[in-house]
Order: structure tokens, then C-alpha cells, then sequence
């Protein structure tokens, strides 16, 4: 008898761990593909990318919204002087991201008369972008490779959709976009 209750606690346990499991993976592809968050430029560190999230003057604010407003219309969006975009596009955008901000970085180092055709780090942007009297810049970690890599699985072609590659999870979740209204910005 105890062998019963034990197989039974198991698979009790095995179908709690896959309904949450499957809540997990189903919020994470939600989020993904319905949310939103801010974007920042990212900025070279050494070997890693970090998002610069010092405030930048209006008129370096102003030229990082028209340089990321001019490739990706309909996945980035202004509100409030701040540039937001679709979740997706921030995890799996990087080669974009940082192409967006190697250009901004361009234009904002002619516009103070230096080289544009030279490689720019965090600490350029903080001297070209910051108001005068900022002692310090801050940033934030932007995903490493393996996080994207991984979490790139998970999402089962998000990325691939705006190519209008859409995997069957991916027109299950249009569809229930469309159901709930929340297809387009």
C-alpha cells in the first residue's frame, strides 16, 4: 500500500510541475510578443554590451529616437521622449540595437566635430550625450548570448515573425492577439 501513495504522490507531483511548467512557458511567450519595455542604447564595454540608462540631453535623446524610429516603425514606438519596443525586439534584437547605436554614436560624434568613423564606448557616450555636471553614468546588464540563445527556444520563433515566419504557437498567439485586441500598437 505505501508503494501506491508514493507513486501517486508522484505523479501528483509530476502534474503540478508540468501545469506550471506550461504556465511559465505560456506567460513567457505572452510577454514576449505583447509586452513592451524601453530601450535604451547599448553601448560596448570590453567584451560585453550594457544598456546606457543615464539620461541624455534633449538633443542626443532627440537624435537616439529619430536614428531607432527610422528602421523599426512598427516595433518601436515614442511615448513620453522615451523610445519603447516590443519585448521580443529588446531580447532578440541585439545585432540591431547595437547597429542603431553604432549610428547614433556616428551622428552624435559629428554633431561635437569628432571622428564618426571611429569605435565609440560607454564612456564616449557619456561624454557626447550626458548634461554637463553628471558625475557618473549608469548602466544595465543587456542579456548575454547564452540567455538570448536559451530563452530563444523558448519563445518558438518570435524573433522569425515579423518576416511573417510564424510557427504554430506563433499563429496561436496571433490569433489570440487578434481575440483580445492586442495585435498593433
Amino acid at each position: 500500500m505505501k508503494w501506491k501513495r508514493n507513486i501517486l504522490l508522484c505523479l501528483l507531483a509530476i502534474a503540478i510541475w508540468a501545469v506550471a511548467a506550461g504556465s511559465s512557458l505560456f506567460w513567457f511567450n505572452w510577454w514576449l510578443r505583447f509586452g513592451s519595455t524601453r530601450i535604451y542604447p547599448v553601448c560596448r564595454t570590453s567584451p560585453v554590451y550594457l544598456e546606457f540608462t543615464t539620461p541624455l540631453t534633449p538633443e542626443a535623446n532627440a537624435l537616439f529616437q529619430s536614428i531607432m524610429r527610422r528602421w523599426t516603425e512598427k516595433y518601436v514606438r515614442i511615448e513620453e521622449e522615451k523610445v519603447i519596443a516590443k519585448n521580443w525586439y529588446w531580447l532578440f534584437g541585439e545585432a540591431e540595437l547595437v547597429q542603431r547605436t553604432n549610428y547614433f554614436l556616428e551622428e552624435l560624434a559629428k554633431s561635437h566635430g569628432l571622428d564618426s568613423d571611429r569605435s565609440y564606448y560607454c564612456s564616449d557616450l557619456f561624454r557626447m550625450g550626458v548634461p554637463v555636471g553628471v558625475d557618473d553614468y549608469t548602466v544595465e546588464a543587456y542579456p548575454s548570448n547564452f540567455t538570448r540563445d536559451t530563452l530563444e527556444q523558448l519563445s518558438f520563433g518570435a524573433s522569425s515573425e515579423r518576416a511573417g515566419h510564424f510557427t504554430a504557437v506563433g499563429r496561436f498567439y496571433q490569433w489570440l492577439g487578434q481575440v483580445t485586441g492586442q495585435t498593433e500598437w
